[in-house]
This record gives structure tokens, sequence and C-alpha cells, in this order.
């Protein structure tokens, strides 16, 4: 008797399902031959299979072939796919059966706005519940200190770019735009004003147009502007020191020649002295 395995077993049980009985015999090869004969008019048909099975495919290849031998000789495979019917009984049961109550959707909506404002509720008593336990445990840690912000310096703001020659701005405004107190904006306006360069008029205030044929001062740098104060102060220290010159000299020139008089008649006096002396 030859020798059988999982994969002669599917072979077997596929030829049985349609009448056939194969026949197994080992080969010198170490395999299994399985051989039938459908009628005495056809072939002999054989498949052979190995004794080890090596994965799950060698299952389904041995199945198929064996199906596919089947096919060659017009054998119809009996293969169950359609569904099992419902027995009779089963229907009438179902078709005498009373109704199922159903709720209507106007009653549904009513239970699942209820169902959804517990869930609501639910909700904010946890809320509730999860904010009292997180303060009861957190540390209290003190707020860090504001630091003020430096006062800005109001002489980097130059008021005259915010104001226009040709249309009134609100002195309201010019707080919100140039971030000065309303108490800088004044003294700038006033210092303005003071030397003509503004009009205010009823809350606003423009530019002056420049007057023609007057160029606009310009403006110069505090160093420079000390300078131009201390060479003008040497000038005029230079200019009295030069009027107070002159007298000093006049007098210097007055004294030098009454002495040079002397000066000229002593010579003269000896001379004459040595001269009669000589004689």
């Amino acid at each position: 008797m030859a020798y059988q395995n999982e994969l002669t077993e599917i072979a077997i049980n596929e030829l049985k399902a349609h009448g056939i009985r194969p026949q197994l015999r080992d080969t010198n090869g170490g395999h299994i031959e399985i051989a039938w004969q459908v009628v005495p008019e056809k072939d002999v048909r054989k498949i052979v299979v190995a004794k080890t099975t090596s994965d799950w495919r060698s299952r389904m290849n041995t199945r198929a072939d064996v199906r596919r031998l089947l096919r060659a000789d017009n054998v119809s495979l009996k293969m169950s796919t359609d569904r099992p019917k419902k027995p009779e009984k089963l229907k009438v049961e179902q078709a005498l059966s009373l109704p199922v109550e159903v709720l209507p959707i106007p009653d549904q909506v009513a239970a699942m706005r209820g169902e959804m404002a517990d869930l609501a509720e639910l909700v904010v008593r946890l809320v509730k519940i999860v904010t009292g336990v997180r303060d009861t445990i957190s540390t209290y840690v003190p707020k860090p200190e504001e630091v003020k912000p430096a006062p800005a310096s109001s002489r980097s703001i130059k008021l005259v770019e915010y104001i226009s020659h040709d249309r009134w701005t609100n002195i309201d405004t010019l707080p919100r735009d140039t971030g000065l107190k309303p108490e800088q904006i004044k003294l700038k306006l006033q210092y303005l004003k003071n030397h003509d360069e503004v009009e205010i008029f009823r809350g606003q205030v423009k530019l002056k147009p420049p007057k023609h044929g007057e160029a606009p001062p310009k403006k110069v740098h505090w160093k420079t502007a000390q300078k131009i104060a201390r060479e003008e102060a040497e000038r005029v220290a230079k200019e009295k020191a030069a009027a107070k010159r002159p007298e000093k000299v006049t007098a210097k020139k007055k004294g030098p020649k009454a002495s040079g008089a002397a000066h000229v008649a002593g010579p003269a006096f000896f001379n004459g002295a040595t001269a009669e002396r000589a004689t």
C-alpha cells in the first residue's frame, strides 16, 4: 500500500466527490503517483505529489491539478456555490409575527436632546471638579513684577513731522500718533508758536508757509553753535585789546623824546668840556 499524506487526501477527496476511485503507488523517485480513469473510453490521468508537503501552496496546487484534469475529461465539478435557502416555516413565522413598535421621530429627537442635556451637565460638573482639584494641588507662584517701560525722550520726536502745511491737524490726536504726553505736546507747540512756525486755531494746528524771499533758518548742531559763540567771544576780546593798545603806544612815544634830547645834550656838553680842556 502506498504512503498517504495530506496531499493525497486532498486529491482522493476531490475525486470521490465526483464518484471516481483513484489508485496510489510509490514511484522510484520517492514520490506518490495518483492515477484514475473516468470511463474506459477516456485516458488514464495521473498526478505526482511529494511525500512531504512544502507549504500551503502545494495543497492548492494539488487541488487545482485534479480539477484541471477533470475538466479536460468533461466532468462537471460539484461545487456548492448557492446559499442555503431559508425554510418555508421561517418565512411563515416572520409573516405572521406582530410588528415591532417603532418610536416616532419627534420622540426620538426629544430623547436625544434630553440625553445631550444630561451629558452637558455632567461635563460642566466634571470641569468644576477638575478645576477645584487643580487649584488645590498647584502651588502658589507669585506673579512677576511688571517692569514699567522707560519714558520716551521727547527730544527724539520731531513734532513738525506730524503737522502739515495744507491741512489742519487735531491736537488731541498728536499724543496717539507721537506717543508723547499731552503736557509735552503743549510745550512743543508753545515753542513752535513762539518761533512763528505753527498756527493754532480752535484745537487744531497747522504749519505756517515759509515767507517769500526769506530762506528758512538752517539748523545748526549744538556743538557747532558753541564753537561759533566761542570764536565770536575771542574776536570781541581781540578787538577790545586792540582798541586799548594805541594809547599805550602814544604814551611810550612821548617819553623817549625828552629823554632823547637830554641824551643828545649830554654828549654835547661833555664834548664841549673835553674840547675846552683840550684847548
